[in-house]
């Protein structure tokens, strides 16, 4: 894989906790990270910090927040367990600190859990406890180092929680492309700067390109300083949480479309929860980089 400006912000720390039965598992992280150190310099891999509480209780409640400090349960998809508000606080800095390489001229991956993309300003749900696109972006337009950012949502589930978040947001497009009918229910519209490409089940790349690139459009006509992809791998055709249809190669090709969006990009991992996700992120990264 050509390596070119590549980074994986990662941590064990964010495998320490575990959900009996729960396809939200540790060996996403692990079996992902193991397969990508066999294949990559070991200087790509850096540790993330945990981002300060401050910058998410500017996203989210702090009922919503005490909640998952105080491991309570939040719906069936999303318990409580030891361990969460600490992983959920790294991975909320691993994105910031991609969002900071991405904007050094990086191609910055963040390979950690749990997921963000379904986490409201008010709830937490659907895996998701905190929202780290959303708090990234939050934080980036506080401090003045960002204008204007695009998120792509790429995962198979609408990502509500960041277009909750973007709503009626001057500084934000949020696009998601998703399989509809499909967890949450929402997404089936488009309303004002948050764009939905809603999908049926089994849709494969002749119908997935072309909507990816009208998607890609909008972004190119919005003009961002950022754009953040909320990587999600549960659009492949072998994942058991849902339907549709697109194989390990389609992966490459959706890197090397995000990669010519021209601005720049850091991507995070949601969603994808079949034994193939190295080889899927792996595709990925190798399209980004290409």
């Amino acid at each position: 894989m050509p390596e070119n400006k590549l980074a994986i912000l990662t941590s064990l720390q964010s495998t320490q906790y575990h959900i009996p039965g729960h396809p939200e598992h540790p060996n996403r992280i692990l079996r992902s990270l193991n397969h990508l150190q066999k294949i990559l310099a070991p200087d790509l891999f850096l540790e993330p910090s945990p981002i300060p509480l401050s910058d998410v209780e500017a996203v989210h409640g702090k009922g919503q927040i005490e909640h998952v400090r105080r491991e309570l349960p939040l719906d069936q998809d999303t318990p409580g367990v030891k361990g969460i508000y600490e992983a959920s606080l790294l991975s909320a800095g691993a994105a910031y600190g991609a969002a900071l390489l991405a904007l050094e001229g990086r191609i910055p991956f963040s390979l950690m859990r749990p997921p963000g993309h379904h986490a409201t300003p008010r709830e937490s749900m659907g895996f998701c406890y905190f929202n780290s696109m959303a708090v990234t972006l939050n934080k980036l337009v506080a401090e003045g180092k960002i204008r204007r950012a695009a998120v792509l949502d790429l995962d198979c589930h609408h990502g509500n929680g960041t277009e909750e978040f973007c709503f009626k947001k001057d500084p934000f497009l949020c696009i998601s492309l998703h399989q509809y009918p499909c967890y949450p229910g929402t997404g089936l519209e488009s309303l004002g700067n948050c764009r939905n490409y809603p999908l049926a089940p089994q849709t494969r790349e002749g119908v997935y390109f072309p909507v990816m690139e009208k998607a890609m459009e909008e972004i190119r006509r919005f003009k961002p300083d950022l754009v953040g992809v909320s990587m999600g791998f549960d659009t492949y055709e072998q994942d058991p949480l849902t339907d549709f249809g697109l194989t390990q190669k389609d992966y490459y090709v959706m890197g090397k479309a995000v990669s010519t969006l021209g601005f720049p990009v850091f991507s995070l991992l949601e969603g994808g929860y079949h034994r193939d996700m190295p080889v899927l992120i792996e595709e990925y990264l190798a399209g980004l980089t290409a």
